[in-house]
């Protein structure tokens, strides 16, 4: 069976809409704390400026450009994630799929690791690809996670400490 599949995964508008409603409801909060409830809380001032302060932070989150990822499953099953900016690109090399990977019916948590590299996480939300290419890497990634050398080359030192109590 091949399991070739190459996405181009684009900016998803539902994990935007989430981080600009999580940064509204840290305002909301903060004017709450700031200015209804000043003698409920200690230190009040303070704890209206930090929620205020975590609000700005993760609507500036919103503000910036976000990047375009690649995702390349060959018929061998090698993953391959790039990562695209404006013109440049950057290719990690040949990845690994660790386990800790989830595929849920509107979300896809994808860790992987190029060999020598730390574990990252790529969330593939469902509008970030069309219904046919989701269906695809969905079956592509059951496949590429069910390898048995899933966890092979990459440094997580959970599987380092766990191999040598052993």
């Amino acid at each position: 069976m091949s399991i070739a599949v190459s996405a181009l995964v684009r900016p998803s508008r539902i994990q935007r809409c989430l981080w600009g409603g999580a940064g509204l409801a840290l305002g909301a909060s903060s004017l709450a704390v700031g200015l209804l409830a000043p003698g409920r809380f200690l230190l009040t001032p303070l704890v209206a400026l930090a929620l205020a302060g975590a609000g700005l932070a993760v609507l500036g989150t919103t503000a910036v450009r976000p990047k375009t990822h690649r995702i390349d499953i060959s018929g061998t099953g090698d993953l391959r994630v790039t990562v695209q900016q404006d013109v440049g690109s950057r290719d990690d090399g040949i990845a690994v799929l660790l386990p800790g990977s989830v595929i849920w019916p509107m979300l896809m948590m994808l860790r992987h690791a190029a060999p020598g590299t730390g574990p990252q996480v790529l969330a593939v939300w469902r509008d970030s690809v069309d219904t046919a290419t989701w269906r695809a890497l969905a079956v592509a990634l059951a496949v590429v996670g069910r390898r048995g050398d899933a966890d092979e080359g990459c440094e997580d030192t959970t599987n380092s400490l766990q191999r040598t109590n052993s």
